[in-house]
């Protein structure tokens, strides 16, 4: 009996926690409803059973979801549940303008929080598609002694092929190079001629189609390149050469450094991902590079000096990084050779994982073995507007929600007269905010999908919303939207729960208190990002169109470029070439110079030159440009001393160096410098004929650099500048295409102009200042619904006072005027309090520029007037309407 008694007695722990949140007056009659409709269940549905429904009892009791009509009827826990929702829903609908709103307001806050979580996804997502994307790494050299901090992602070509050999932990290695200076790609059947960039063509060993996850569509990896003259092609590239037709096995004719020839398809790519630092069109074997490149130089340098390759390492997933870093120190110190030994160069490698060479590549020489890399600052940036945007939609919900209690003052007061708790009030309201959190987080789905393209067209990348492909991605969406939503509910919640049941169903109207403090608050706080936010945009926008307007020491809108290739052919027949077409465009009145050259502006190669008395271990990189007479009257380079390139002037032999060169290589004056020898590498001399003043070969971002142009062969120029005048540019185009023809017969014509180039420097910076322009735009769209809203509510509960003044006499201009103050302090207050703040992150940002502009009263004013100008529109229009309304009618009511 006494064992039977105990069973029947309902869990001690859950009636200790009803004795820890109720009332204890009421805990006897609330425990004793309890134990009879648990008497019931073990009668009817046994023990178990009726333990486990006591304890969801308890816990529906606790959170406020049950009440006492609900336990003594017995009735489903669920039924306040569905009546919470019913409650919730009518007021969405009594409430429709304010609940769309609402809805609007949160829909495109979320949307545009989603569309900017999906791009900083896609941007860290790079490589991470690999199946070992976590073991591979690429090697990254770095050379240092008391003069020198060299840090490149090269290294001999020999390392990966050693390393696999001596070192266990390493699995495989991939070696990368680029076409020395791009090619003319053609397809002898279809007569299809493209000229082909540098970086689109690249030489690998067969291991890359092991390492990298780049699928086959057709061919058989075994056989890729069993011959050194086969070639793999992309889907696209197949596209652009054969169209439908199937490339396997057709041929195509390279003409390019290193190793010009027929080259068979025998593999077809699927194309590339976007989010892949490796971007191509053609591999070829890079057994091509090491026995032909630069003329048979590389093979004979050998594998540890000289020229260099990019090498990547696949590791064992046990391996210690480190370990192997200090393996492969030792390799490269046991083969750099007595040569070096007391340069007192330190060399040593680093491994750069995979998944961060887009974002962490930009502090590298020569980072421009890959094709664009990516900015942890603009992450950082743009993750904190993306909460912002997030927030004051937020801010927009909890003024609002606070603002229109006052309409449901007595249904708070009657539901408290009844008998409701606060926490079951709290409850209903929480419940509300999930509702129209939920919902708005659906719709924000479809404003992602809708402003997706328009990102993709700002960034020049076709970025999908694959986010919502990730299992993860649903449970922390639902995460954050069940947070946001408690957030944003719970202060309006509480504000609403605390109404006071007898003030109100008297009829007073100061049932909020002093809430409306914070809900000010919230609004300065709103207009304060708002005016981060625009700032930001106009200061970029500034700077931006400040380096781009600068007077730059090169025309370089008067600066024609052509692409053309000399390879293949004898060094004497590539000078010959060019002077030929050189004469033949001087016959023609607009053409004032003509040049070739190894690079464009905004493009150079690093080198490593030094001043004859220089040692060696001290010598400082410089940027040079090989060039051919003409580049100084070309560019128009202004002399400090000497002159310009003559074509009595022996090639290889001979060089100009800027003002910036003069402190690298030691000079005291432009006039001690000529005549001097620079040395490149280990016996080429050249001697300094000319100084010219620093020239704007790069963007303003950068300060003056030091720049050594080089009088260099004709074979390394791929493409040559004229300069010309644009009185009649069809005629001068017209004259240029028929020279061109005759000279160079086999070669497209293709061509631009150097301001071009030079520009697509700022590309970054216009990409950001777009971003945070549409960003800018979306968040003070935001903020004015909500200010639109308050107004509206604020000029609603005033009509009968407006009606009472403009009986009175008050005019229209004094009404709007009382109606508007209070928003237009609370705008004043955030532009007081943003203007330090914008100061110090525009300070700041300008840092990284050489040229920038100075921050004057224009960040702080037009920022300032254009969120005044905005707010006003947005508050005057509802002002006005009201102010001017008829007091009749308001009176009447």
């Amino acid at each position: 009996m006494m064992q039977k008694d105990e069973k029947q007695k309902p869990p001690s722990m859950a009636n200790w926690l009803i004795t820890k949140f109720i009332r204890h007056e009421l805990q006897e009659e609330f425990c004793g409803d309890l134990q009879e409709i648990y008497k019931d269940r073990i009668a009817t549905k046994g023990n178990s059973y009726a333990k486990w429904m006591y304890w969801i009892d308890v816990f529906h009791l606790l959170i406020g979801f049950t009440s006492f009509k609900l336990f003594s009827n017995k009735n489903n826990p669920t039924i306040m549940f569905r009546h919470y929702v019913l409650v919730s829903g009518r007021n969405l609908l009594r409430n429709k303008v304010y609940s769309l709103i609402n809805l609007s307001g949160l829909s495109v806050g979320m949307g545009i929080c989603l569309v900017i979580c999906q791009y900083i996804y896609f941007e860290l997502s790079y490589d991470s598609f690999h199946n070992n994307a976590e073991n591979i790494y690429r090697v990254i050299t770095e050379e240092r002694n008391s003069e020198l901090n060299e840090t490149y992602p090269k290294t001999g070509y020999s390392l990966g092929v050693e390393a696999l050999e001596e070192i266990p932990e390493i699995k495989q290695y991939v070696r990368k190079e680029r076409c020395n200076r791009g090619a003319i790609v053609s397809n002898p059947l279809n007569n299809s001629v493209f000229h082909e960039e540098i970086n689109d063509l690249l030489f690998v060993d067969h291991s890359f189609f092991n390492v990298f996850k780049f699928p086959l569509i057709s061919g058989k990896k075994e056989a890729l390149f069993n011959d050194k003259y086969s070639i793999v092609l992309t889907e696209r590239t197949a596209r652009k050469y054969f169209g439908d037709e199937d490339p396997l096995g057709k041929v195509l004719k390279i003409n390019g450094p290193p190793s010009p020839g027929d080259y068979t398809v025998t593999g077809i790519l699927k194309d590339l991902p976007l989010n892949s630092h490796l971007q191509f069109d053609f591999l070829m074997p890079i057994e091509n590079f090491l026995e032909y490149g630069w003329g048979g130089a590389v093979k004979k340098q050998g594998g540890w000096k000289g020229f260099s390759v990019v090498t990547y390492l696949t590791l064992d997933a046990a391996a210690d990084k480190e370990i192997v870093c200090n393996k492969l120190n030792e390799l490269i110190a046991r083969h750099r050779g007595e040569g070096q030994s007391g340069q007192g160069i330190v060399k040593e490698v680093i491994l750069q994982p995979v998944t961060d060479i887009y974002m962490e590549s930009n502090n590298y020489s020569d980072a421009g073995y890959i094709n664009s890399t990516g900015n942890i600052q603009n992450i950082r940036i743009f993750s904190i507007v993306s909460f912002f945007i997030l927030f004051i939609a937020w801010v927009n919900y909890i003024n609002l929600s606070t603002a229109i209690s006052i309409k449901r003052a007595k249904e708070v007061g009657i539901r408290k007269a009844l008998g409701a708790f606060k926490k079951q009030l709290v409850s209903q309201f929480i419940l509300e905010s999930i509702l129209v959190n939920s919902i708005a987080a659906a719709l924000s789905l479809g404003v992602a999908f809708f402003a997706l393209p328009f990102l993709s067209e700002i960034l020049g990348k076709n970025i999908p919303l694959n986010m919502l492909e990730l299992p993860m991605f649903w449970g922390y969406f639902l995460a954050f939207v069940l947070i946001g939503s408690l957030l944003s509910g719970l202060y309006p919640a509480f504000v609403l729960s605390t109404f006071k049941p007898v003030g109100i169903l008297k009829g007073q109207k100061n049932v909020q208190g002093k809430k409306i403090d914070l809900r000010k608050g919230l609004i300065v706080f709103q207009f304060f990002i708002s005016l981060l936010l625009i700032s930001s945009t106009y200061l970029v926008y500034r700077q931006t169109t400040f380096m781009k307007s600068q007077e730059l020491s090169i025309d370089m809108e008067k600066i024609l470029v052509l692409k053309t290739q000399q390879v293949g052919i004898d060094k004497d027949i590539a000078e010959a070439n060019f002077r030929i077409f050189k004469n033949g465009l001087a016959q023609h009145h607009s053409i004032a110079a003509v040049t070739s050259a190894n690079v464009t502006p905004g493009q150079y190669w690093e080198s490593s030159y030094r001043e004859s008395s220089q040692l060696e271990q001290a010598t400082p990189y410089s940027r040079s440009i090989i060039t051919s007479w003409g580049f100084s009257e070309t560019y128009g380079l202004d002399f400090l001393a000497g002159g310009p390139f003559t074509e009595k002037m022996k090639i290889e032999e001979v060089a100009i160096i800027n003002e910036s060169a003069l402190k690298v290589f030691g000079f005291e004056s432009p006039e001690k410098a000529l005549k001097s020898k620079l040395i490149i590498g280990k016996n080429r001399n050249m001697e300094i004929v000319g100084v010219v003043k620093d020239f704007h070969w790069h963007s303003l971002k950068e300060p003056h650099t030091p720049y050594v142009i080089d009088l260099g062969s004709f074979m390394l120029h791929p493409f040559i500048s004229v300069r010309m005048n644009l009185s009649d540019i069809p005629e001068s185009l017209a004259h240029i295409e028929s020279i061109f023809n005759k000279s160079f017969p086999d070669q497209p014509f293709e061509y631009f102009f150097a301001d071009e180039t030079f520009n697509r420097q700022y590309h970054s910076e216009v990409q950001f200042g777009s971003l945070f322009l549409s960003f800018s735009v979306l968040a003070v769209f935001v903020a004015c619904v909500g200010l639109f809203a308050l107004v509206a509510h604020s000029t609603t509960s005033k009509t009968k006072e407006i009606g009472i003044r403009k009986v009175l006499g008050a005019r229209t201009g004094n009404l709007m005027l009382l109606l508007s103050k209070e928003y237009l302090f609370l705008i004043l207050i955030a532009i007081v309090i943003a203007i330090p703040i914008v100061f110090f992150l525009g300070q700041t940002w300008l840092e990284n520029y050489a040229s920038k502009i100075e921050i004057g009263f224009d960040l702080f004013v037009i920022p300032a007037l254009a969120l005044l100008f905005i707010s006003l529109f947005t508050v005057g229009h509802r002002t006005f309407s009201t102010a001017r309304s008829n007091p009749v009618d308001s009176l009447r009511h």
